[in-house]
């Protein structure tokens, strides 16, 4: 592998160029591969890894043989266990593997929906996601989206959210939530902003007095909605076509997906305004 310039950034192609034997290094072996990322739990011996994977001791004792002269796996006390190069490398491929899974078991929610307000940063880490699934709604109950959001919303917590749409149901939940307690954060688009002051002004007023609740106002034309409790993320698009997908959310759950839905709503802070009063 040659050395990398360290005064200036090569186009991604000849980056692959330069890493290209140790990316095929991940998948040559399966059994490698598996090696790599199960040491992720700390020391295992040749029959651990035997166990584990249902293979041959002489299968093993290759791989790790190979693994030992590429600086990826060492000798313990016991064992064997990752180099500092090895972990670095089992945390990528277990980000990629993930990131994977997600990518294709909802591949045609990605294809047909609009992701440009997920930055790029946040996409690289979709494999947070790995916890999901897709609620859609049918001719029978095209609104099963919304029911389900709003059972989790009024027994959540915390709530933070963005919401470049309206209906009268969201506003009763977010209320209800903040009676029950509920540590409520709002992002809402320059036009519901203006619905929600001229339809709730007097509404909207009183909760701005609450300890409990912030409000902020994005004037970015939004084409995504969310919402992060305590408990999951509930992420919705619009399509590519135009017009938000209210029939069909990607339900999260898991410390991963709560904490990738922070960052977002966080990122998506970053470039609102702060509304104290009306």
């Amino acid at each position: 592998m040659k050395p990398m310039s360290d005064k200036v950034d090569i186009a991604a192609w000849r980056k692959y160029e330069l890493a290209e034997s140790q990316l095929k290094g991940f998948t040559r072996s399966a059994v490698r591969t598996k090696i790599m990322l199960y040491l992720q739990e700390g020391e295992k011996n040749s029959g651990e890894l035997e166990k584990e994977f249902g293979v041959r001791a002489s299968t093993i004792l290759h791989s790790i043989k190979e693994m030992i002269d590429s600086d990826i796996v060492k000798k313990g006390n016991k064992g064997y266990v990752l180099t500092n190069v090895g972990r670095i490398q089992a945390l990528l491929l277990d980000n990629l593997v993930s990131a994977i899974l997600v990518i294709d078991t909802f591949k045609n929610f990605w294809l047909s929906h609009n992701t440009d307000d997920i930055p790029d940063h946040l996409l690289e880490q979709i494999g947070m996601l790995n916890q999901s699934e897709i609620l859609e709604g049918d001719i029978a109950n095209i609104l099963k989206t919304q029911e389900y959001w709003i059972s989790e919303v009024i027994n959540s917590k915390e709530i933070a959210g963005v919401s470049p749409i309206i209906t009268p149901a969201y506003p009763e939940a977010i209320v209800k939530a903040l009676q029950n307690g509920a540590k409520v954060d709002l992002i809402l688009t320059k036009p519901v902003f203006e619905i929600v002051l001229k339809d709730y002004r007097d509404a909207l007023n009183a909760l701005l007095k609450m300890e409990n609740f912030t409000l902020y106002r994005i004037d970015k034309d939004l084409k995504i909605a969310y919402t992060v409790t305590d408990s999951y993320l509930s992420l919705g698009l619009f399509r590519l076509e135009g017009g938000y997908d209210v029939g069909n959310d990607l339900n999260c759950f898991g410390e991963g997906a709560i904490k990738w839905g922070k960052k977002l709503f966080e990122y998506h802070k970053s470039m609102s305004l702060l509304i104290k009063s009306i």
